[in-house]
Formats: C-alpha cells, structure tokens, sequence
C-alpha cells in the first residue's frame, strides 16, 4: 500500500490533483483490503492515550508552523477554485477519508508495524511489537520527517507517535493517533481554508 500511495505522488500536481487523489485513495485502500490478513500487528481497540498522543502532535504541527522553512515548492492546492460544487464536494469527501482512514492504517502499517521492526531484525515479524533500538528510532523519525513538506513538525509527530508505539506496544493506537491527528487537521484546514496544510 505504501508503494502504491508513493508512485501516486510521483505523478500528481496540482493540475491532476482532482482525479488522481481520488484514484490514489481507492487504490491504496482497495490495497489495504486485500492484504487485510497480513496484518496481524492491528488489533483493534480504543486508547484514550493514542487520542490525546494524536491531539497533541496536531496543535504542535499548526503551532509552530509560522517558525520554520518548509521543503517544498508550489502553491497550495485550493480545492474552492473547482467550478463543480459536485466535484468540489467530492474530492473534499475523499481527501477526508484519505486523510482520516485510509492513510493512518497505510503508514503506520509502514512506519511502526514494518519499517521500526525490520530496523531491529530484517525478519522484522520475529521482532515484537514496542521493542526499542536508538536506530529504529532515529532512522524512522527522520524519514516520516523528511516524507513530509512540513519537516519539522514530522519529525516531532514521528517522535510522538514512536513514543506511543514503545509505550503501549500496540500499532493500533498509533493508527488512532495518527487518525485523530488528521481529522483534527482536516477540521481545522476546513473551517479556516487553510489549505497549506493539505
């Protein structure tokens, strides 16, 4: 799934964004359904931590926004410039749910479920869910850091949601986190047309 979501952004622009995110959304998520029984690491269940972990990461990302220079170039894709309120309408349902469910499971599959694991043992299902190594740690934190344009704001939220992950050894809080983090963007990116963030 993660492959998938990446070859996507290596063809998107602002002037494809209306369908190619949709179809990026499907895809990763029909991804996600397919390889639902590999997923052994994800057991469902509710973290009132992963919750507060997720609200946290997010008013540290819009706070200290202003602060830094971003990688990055372009202007931000404003989705009110869609003549089709139809359409309009549409790719916002779908950057929604792209943003809420679909890439919270994808990357911290990824992240916390693969890549911190596979850092410790490269037979990374032998290694147990939580186990800590400064190098899985770093290395996984830079980069979740480095994927975003926001890089600092990254790697803090990398930091956080790697501290929830030793702390409650369970993957699925850090899809909750992760969740929650995006949702709480989302509301925010909606409510106020802040659409640098998206």
């Amino acid at each position: 799934p993660m492959g998938i979501y990446m070859t996507f952004l290596l063809v998107q622009t602002n002037a494809n964004l209306l369908w190619v995110y949709p179809a990026k959304v499907i895809a990763v998520a029909a991804a996600l359904i397919y390889f639902r029984k590999e997923y052994e690491e994800l057991r469902p269940g509710f973290s009132l931590l992963a919750v507060i972990v997720g609200l946290v990461a997010i008013a540290i990302w819009i706070g200290i926004d202003p602060f830094y220079p971003k990688h990055g170039s372009g202007a931000a894709f404003d989705p009110t410039t869609i003549s089709s309120l139809a359409q309009r309408n549409m790719f916002l349902t779908f950057r929604v749910l792209g943003a809420v469910i679909v890439v919270p499971v994808m990357e911290e599959l990824f992240w916390r479920a693969f890549l911190i694991r596979w850092l410790v043992k490269e037979d990374f299902k032998s290694v147990s869910v939580g186990t800590f190594t400064g190098l899985s740690f770093v290395v996984t934190v830079a980069l979740f850091g480095l994927e975003h344009n926001e890089w600092l704001a990254g790697l803090i939220c990398g930091a956080l949601y790697n501290w929830l992950y030793y702390k409650r050894k369970d993957v699925f809080a850090c899809v909750i986190a992760h969740a929650v983090s995006n949702a709480a963007l989302a509301a925010w990116v909606l409510a106020r047309g802040d659409w640098k963030f998206w």
